[in-house]
């Protein structure tokens, strides 16, 4: 099936994201999604349609809908952003339900796992990957960017 995502950064970056285990995660694919989500005006809804449109895996869904409500643990990610990227986030729920994990206890650094990873049903995580977005989520990229834009 040949996917088109024209216009949809966001769409086109998590097709790539979603194909493999997150903690083998494209970089480049990894950073585009975080900061179309953290600094743009896109239709979030709209990005989430087109990328669901194009996939009926599972386990990519599942891997998308993690990705995203990642996202929004940023601190960099404004009050309204999370909001909408919660609300594009239900259209995932009929599909592709997030599960309720009882936090751990006290489990050693390396037995713990990703919880939000285990909510939407995965056995992998972004791990160490996680370490891409750092640069750009600062108030210091993000002012760059903004005075760039102007």
């Amino acid at each position: 099936m040949s996917k088109s995502f024209d216009n949809h950064v966001l769409s086109s970056a998590l097709d790539t994201l979603v194909r493999s285990p997150l903690d083998q995660a494209d970089g480049v694919a990894l950073v585009n999604a975080a900061k179309e989500v953290w600094y743009t005006e896109s239709n979030l809804e709209n990005e989430v349609k087109a990328f669901l449109a194009c996939h009926q895996d599972e386990t990519e869904r599942r891997r998308a809908a993690y990705l995203l409500e990642r996202f929004t643990r940023f601190a960099c990610v404004s009050d309204n952003r999370v909001s909408e990227t919660l609300h594009a986030l239900e259209l995932f729920i009929p599909t592709t339900p997030k599960q309720n994990v009882m936090p751990q206890q006290s489990v050693s650094l390396r037995n713990r796992w990703d919880e939000l990873a285990v909510a939407w049903g995965l056995k992998e995580s972004l791990g160490l990957k996680i370490q891409a977005l750092m640069p750009f989520q600062t108030r210091h990229y993000e002012a760059e960017l903004r005075s760039s834009i102007s």
